[in-house]
């Protein structure tokens, strides 16, 4: 991968791009670039409504006004022509406000979010966005147009990372809208009991859905390097503070987060889920090719 390509994928250089739809643009064609992949089949994104015309179609369906506009012949596609109904639950919780990488986890899930809404609607799969806090914010159905993405870039950058985490109950509540052919994009940092997140994507699961999950943490919370006293906030609770040596509690810290990983991977495994752990120092490159990987081997 060429240096300009590896840069544009930084997450810190990528948090400082606005709006999400560049982001999203400048994240799969860096990808795509530095990877020699197209996940794309046939058309572009922006005819993502639309296919090429083959021979044996009807020629009622024939976009006539994108042949003016393109000297070129599509048909209007229809939601239940796409291959996958994808929903994206993006945890938009107060701990994801926590950044010391230049980038907020909660601007690296949205990002994330945005390359891949943008790289499974470029494959004519249908998209959703599910926001989750203390309760199911927000959610924006799924569906196969330019139009509705862009939706769900304006509704991402519209969120704020605020409140509790009840993330395995919206979970549910998006388990239970869920048709047949579904695809959910869990992207979250999971801070809500380990158990019961597992016990709402086993819901997913049961609801015959592929589930593709990202654990963003930052990298301070992953190696905890303090080595000070220092005064620790609740990000879901301000008024709960706590003045500690970091040193004296570092080891138990590390050991508890690893127990919460582990049970995460474990669960996920069982189930057949995969699952992913990312800091917000992982190129968005690395992240969205564990996500195209996942999805090509369910879909063999």
């Amino acid at each position: 991968m060429s240096a300009e390509t590896r840069d544009s994928l930084d997450p810190a250089a990528v948090a400082r791009l606005e709006p999400l739809e560049l982001v999203a643009r400048t994240l799969v064609e860096g990808f795509l670039k530095g990877h020699h992949f197209s996940a794309a089949k046939g058309a572009s994104i922006e005819f993502a409504e639309h296919r090429p015309y083959a021979a044996g179609d009807d020629v009622r369906r024939v976009d006539w006004k994108a042949f003016g506009k393109t000297d070129r012949f599509y048909l209007k596609e229809y939601e239940d022509e796409t291959n996958v109904r994808a929903t994206m639950i993006v945890d938009a919780s107060g701990s994801m406000a926590f950044g010391t990488a230049g980038i907020t986890k909660a601007r690296y899930a949205a990002c994330l979010a945005a390359g891949i809404g943008y790289l499974l609607l470029a494959q004519r799969d249908a998209v959703g966005l599910a926001v989750a806090g203390a309760a199911l914010r927000r959610y924006l159905p799924p569906k196969a147009t330019a139009r509705h993405l862009r939706g769900i870039f304006d509704a991402l950058d519209a969120e704020r990372a605020e409140g509790p985490t009840l993330l395995a109950a919206c979970i549910h509540r998006v388990a239970e809208r869920l048709r047949r052919r579904s695809l959910v994009v869990i992207v979250s940092d999971f801070l809500d009991d380990p158990r019961e997140v597992v016990t709402a994507i086993a819901h997913l699961r049961h609801r015959h859905a592929d589930v593709l999950a990202f654990h963003v943490l930052d990298p301070a919370e992953a190696e905890f390097p303090f080595k000070e006293w220092a005064l620790f906030q609740d990000s879901e609770d301000p008024s709960a503070r706590l003045r500690i040596d970091a040193r004296q509690i570092r080891d138990v810290y590390l050991e508890n987060l690893a127990e919460h990983l582990d049970v995460l991977r474990k669960g996920c495994a069982a189930l057949e889920a995969d699952y992913s752990v990312l800091t917000t120092r992982k190129p968005f490159d690395a992240a969205l090719a564990a996500a195209l990987d996942a999805r090509s081997r369910r879909t063999k």
